[in-house]
C-alpha cells in the first residue's frame, strides 16, 4: 500500500497548471495571480520593488482597491479550471453532488453530470466525449462497487494508477491522465471516502491548475479524547473543534453519515506508528467552513 503523501506530491505532479492570461482587474476575482505585483516606486510604507502581492494569490474583492491605488488596472491570471464531475452509478449521486459543490467552491467552473450506464465501455465513450470541454473530470463510482468498473477499460482513457493509498477512508480511488493531459481523478461512490479525497486531493488538484498554492491548510488541537486508529495509516475523521479542543464524531453511515459532516466543523487528519492516539495529544485538523 503506497503511503499517503507520497501519492498526494505524485498525483500533483502529474497535474498541469494552465496557461496564465492577461485579465481586467475586476474580472480577476476568485482567479490566481501568475505574478507578483511589486511597488514600481516608494508608495507609502512600501520602497520600490517591495513585494506587495505574492505570485499564487488569489485574488479577493478588497485587494482590488489597492490595486487600483497603484494604477493597476490589469493582472496576469490562470483561468478558473473547467471541471467536470460524473455520477457512474445510483449510489454515487450524493457523493457527486458534494464533489461538484467543493470544486465549485475553491474556484472551479463546475458541472456535474450523471451516467448510469450498465457497462464500463459506455463510461468510456462518455469521458471521452467530455475531455475536450474540461480542465479536469472527476468520476463517482464505477470502482467495482454495481456493474461498472472503470479500472478494467482504464488503458482505454490513458495511464492509469489505482494503487491501495494509506488513508482511511478513501484506501481505493484512482488517477488517470488523458489525451493533451487532462487528469481524472475517480472517487469511490461511498459519500464518506469521498468527502475526504475531496478534501485532501481534489481541492489541491484544481489549486495546481490555477497556479495556487497545494498545501492543505491545516490546524492543530488537542484530543478531548483517547483514541484508537489504523497504524500507519492517515486516518481522516469529522470533528467538532471548539477553544483549540477536538472532539471525534465517529463514522456513521448513511444519512447520518451525511449529517455528521454537515454537523462538523473540522476534518480531523491522525496517524499513529502504534495505532494509539492519547487525550490531549495535539492532533491536526482540516478547517471545515
Amino acid at each position: 500500500m503506497r503511503d499517503f503523501w507520497q501519492h498526494w506530491d505524485y498525483v500533483l505532479s502529474m497535474v498541469p497548471e494552465l496557461s496564465e492570461f492577461g485579465v481586467p482587474v475586476l474580472d480577476a476575482v476568485g482567479l490566481t495571480l501568475d505574478e507578483s505585483i511589486l511597488a514600481e516606486k516608494d508608495m507609502g510604507s512600501f520602497r520600490a520593488s517591495d513585494v506587495i502581492i505574492e505570485k499564487g494569490t488569489k485574488v479577493i474583492p478588497r485587494m482590488l482597491s489597492l490595486l487600483a491605488g497603484m494604477g493597476i488596472t490589469k493582472v496576469m491570471a490562470r483561468p478558473s479550471p473547467r471541471v467536470i464531475v460524473m455520477a457512474l452509478s445510483q449510489d454515487a449521486i450524493p457523493a457527486s453532488f458534494l464533489a461538484a459543490a467543493q470544486a465549485q467552491e475553491v474556484g472551479a467552473k463546475t458541472l456535474r453530470m450523471e451516467f448510469v450506464y450498465p457497462t464500463s465501455e459506455q463510461v468510456v465513450t462518455a469521458i471521452t466525449e467530455q475531455l475536450v470541454r474540461a480542465d479536469l473530470v472527476v468520476t463517482v463510482g464505477g470502482l467495482g462497487e454495481g456493474p461498472v468498473d472503470i479500472r478494467k477499460v482504464a488503458d482505454q482513457i490513458g495511464p492509469s494508477d489505482f494503487t491501495p493509498v494509506a488513508i482511511s477512508p478513501g484506501r481505493d480511488h484512482g488517477f488517470l491522465l488523458a489525451e493533451e493531459r487532462v487528469p481524472i481523478l475517480a472517487l469511490p461512490a461511498d459519500f464518506y471516502s469521498s468527502f475526504v479525497l475531496t478534501k485532501l486531493v481534489l481541492e489541491p488538484m484544481i489549486a495546481k491548475l490555477m497556479g495556487a498554492n497545494t498545501d492543505p491548510i491545516m490546524s492543530v488541537a488537542y484530543l478531548a479524547q483517547p483514541l484508537r486508529v489504523a497504524p500507519r495509516i492517515v486516518t481522516c475523521v469529522p470533528a467538532t473543534v471548539h477553544e483549540a479542543r477536538m472532539r471525534i464524531s465517529g463514522r456513521p453511515v448513511g444519512l447520518d453519515g451525511m449529517n455528521a459532516i454537515y454537523r462538523a466543523n473540522a476534518l480531523a487528519v491522525l496517524a499513529s506508528e502504534d495505532g494509539l492516539v492519547d487525550c490531549d495529544t495535539e492532533a491536526f485538523y482540516l478547517p471545515l467552513a
